[in-house]
């Protein structure tokens, strides 16, 4: 899912601080000397900061330690001041926990994508500005010295740039690596960051006003005596593409208190429309994609979600971002619209401002929840 959350694309952002020479030769010599020497080795032997350790999250004296989705113990001495966060959703959860202002680095996507830029530019006017650097040019396309330039404490990003991660942790560098696969990761992911940046007492709010939520939905839940199901259908009009039991499209809607029509554990299998037709759920859900696709369809008319207008949109999708804390946010979205018997006096928009003000503030929230 996180392949195609957003649409729509725009000029790329290159970095474009001018540094001085000196300072930027003195980076690639480094680098150099830093690249031979680390040629004949295993990565896995040059963890300065790093140790492979499968345990529990805790502080260590007036160290900051966690361990990351990988399984790598990341540890600092001190709050990190200044982060480079490459994983968007990382982003989005330090602008949660108020440490937006010591993000001195942002993924590409933000400036290419223009949803995603309109939303960060509500939270950040360093964004609107166009003043926060991209060390990088896409999805594992980091550029290292410019992420070298802003002098991190702490680099936030993917699994998938093994080579820089390896290097930038044989510099010195603390690198957590998010995943935000899971629900449960999704909030084990927000208290890590909130360790290592020292915002402990605002994720625990932020984590028990998600559990409150849930804990509504299914009280809600219980009361209904049939559980919905619904068919999830990908973005960019894959409506036959879909989600497996072992993903967080699984996650939101059992979360939602319905059922996913998809019962294999793969993560995203194809479907034919027969297939689709055999198994007639109640409710379609699509991704920043116009219900019209669904509705209009010949061969899908048969479905009691078509006939009963039971297609819902995920949209916008910063708003129903699933690897975040938001994922809250879409289960009540869709347990308000499949089950309007319990929830038809509800304001759903009220609701999303009520969640969104307490994640960003009123003032943020009033402009992300607008038209």
């Amino acid at each position: 899912m996180r392949h195609s959350r957003y649409n729509g694309r725009s000029d790329l952002i290159l970095s474009h601080f001018s540094f001085p020479k000196v300072v930027m030769f003195s980076i690639c010599v480094l680098l150099g000397i830093t690249l031979t020497a680390c040629q004949p080795r295993d990565i896995t032997e040059q963890k300065p900061q790093l140790e492979t350790q499968s345990v529990q999250t805790t502080p260590s004296h007036s160290r900051l330690s966690v361990v990351d989705s990988s399984g790598y113990r990341v540890t600092l001495e001190h709050p990190a001041q200044r982060v480079v966060c490459l994983f968007e959703s990382s982003c989005d959860g330090l602008y949660m926990l108020n440490q937006g202002n010591k993000i001195v680095g942002i993924p590409a996507e933000i400036y290419q994508q223009p949803m995603l830029y309109h939303a960060y530019s509500v939270l950040d006017r360093r964004i609107q500005a166009k003043q926060i650097q991209s060390p990088s040019q896409g999805n594992n396309a980091t550029n290292i010295e410019s992420l070298l330039m802003l002098q991190p404490d702490l680099v936030i990003m993917g699994g998938g740039e093994k080579q820089t991660i390896a290097l930038l942790r044989k510099l010195g560098i603390a690198v957590y690596i998010m995943e935000s696969s899971t629900y449960a990761q999704v909030k084990e992911e927000l208290s890590n960051i909130a360790i290592l940046t020292d915002a402990t007492v605002r994720a625990k709010t932020i984590l028990q006003y998600s559990d409150q939520k849930i804990t509504e939905i299914q009280r809600n839940t219980a009361k209904q005596p049939h559980q919905q199901t619904i068919y999830y259908a990908w973005s960019g009009g894959r409506i036959f593409s879909t989600s497996g039991t072992q993903s967080i499209t699984n996650d939101f809607i059992e979360l939602a208190g319905a059922k996913n029509i998809v019962s294999t554990k793969t993560n995203q299998p194809n479907v034919n429309p027969e297939t689709l037709i055999e198994w007639n759920p109640d409710n379609i859900v699509l991704w920043n994609t116009d219900p019209q696709l669904i509705y209009q369809r010949p061969e899908l008319q048969t479905l009691k979600s078509v006939q009963r207008r039971r297609v819902f949109n995920l949209s916008p999708a910063f708003i129903y971002n699933p690897h975040t804390i938001k994922i809250v946010l879409t289960a009540l979205y869709l347990h308000h619209h499949i089950y309007t018997d319990v929830q038809s006096s509800d304001n759903m928009k009220e609701t999303q401002y009520q969640v969104l003000s307490m994640l960003y503030g009123s003032k943020a929230a009033q402009a992300l929840n607008a038209p």
